[in-house]
């Protein structure tokens, strides 16, 4: 069974009801990722960072308790680990506001050992900011040369990044690393400014990576693009009502590259039945993710 490495920011998200906070959870698709794969099994490494305070206390418990490895994530003594409050607008749109205090010195983690049978998970504004990719870009180049499987999960939060230019070279360098994107309309908006799915595969990421897995809300569907082809998968309309069901799709594409133990080479030019596997094995993840997240918002509360 291959090992998985995620490499993501450990923050921890309230979201507000009206003037009511509805809970507290770990934000990130990288790291809800990470401790669904781990609850099913898969030996997990999280690459992070987190403060000695109370929330980062309370992320590297949620991963710990999941049966993630935390080792590889670096505990500074100085700063706040990032806090996101979610709030809703008069018109009902969602809003967000971010409290962070990273000391310049820290992400000083001890990376994981990598070789062919290893997937690496990474994205999201972690894998643009100036301030970690020193560190992350060398440890990505040295796990392609071992062969390992990197997954590239692009987007991030609204407001993270006003000027898209500044980091769109470190999203096109993730891109030719990657064997994988995973991506939703939503990113593919703020970085490309195109929310369709084959329209960006075509014009802007086919030309680094070959496979892209794309969510699309609105259509209620998960798209598979290699190439010239395009395999389909229907999203359950009771699934989008989640917040978590992002997460589950990124499990569901990384435990089905495990457990089919597919190369870069594989999925360079992945078979119709490899794609259609993927798709299924993200739906149902996606589902599987939906369906618990009542408990562990009642559990964090």
């Amino acid at each position: 069974m291959k090992k998985i490495i995620c490499i993501g920011e450990c923050s921890l998200d309230i979201i507000f009801d009206g003037s009511d906070p509805v809970g507290a959870m770990p934000g990130g698709r990288v790291v809800n990722a990470a401790a669904i794969l781990a609850r099913d099994k898969f030996e997990v490494v999280m690459a992070s960072e987190a403060s000695t305070d109370p929330v980062g206390d309370r992320v590297v418990s949620f991963l710990a308790s999941a049966g993630v490895d935390t080792r590889s994530v670096d505990r500074f003594t100085e700063g706040r680990t990032p806090l996101t409050v979610f709030t809703q607008t008069a018109d009902g749109e969602l809003q967000l506001t971010r409290y962070e205090d990273y000391p310049d010195d820290c992400f000083d983690i001890v990376w994981p050992r990598v070789d062919d049978k290893t997937i690496v998970v990474f994205g999201g504004y972690y894998a643009i900011d100036r301030r970690m990719r020193g560190h992350m870009l060398p440890f990505l180049n040295h796990c392609a040369e071992m062969g390992a499987v990197l997954v590239y999960i692009p987007g991030f939060l609204p407001g993270r990044e006003s000027r898209i230019t500044r980091v769109m070279p470190a999203i096109l360098e993730n891109l030719e690393l990657a064997h994988v994107v995973i991506s939703r309309n939503r990113d593919l908006q703020v970085i490309f400014g195109v929310d369709s799915g084959d329209r960006c595969y075509a014009d802007h990421i086919d030309f680094y990576c070959r496979s892209m897995i794309n969510v699309d809300p609105a259509c209620r569907m998960i798209n598979y693009f290699s190439g010239k082809e395009v395999t389909h998968a229907e999203i359950p309309e009771s699934i989008c009502e989640s917040l978590m069901w992002n997460a589950g799709v990124v499990a569901g594409v990384v435990a089905s590259i495990a457990e089919q133990d597919l190369t870069p080479e594989q999925l360079d030019t992945p078979a119709a039945d490899i794609r259609t596997r993927v798709l299924t094995a993200a739906v149902d993840s996606a589902a599987k993710a939906a369906s618990g997240l009542k408990a562990e918002w009642q559990r964090h509360r």
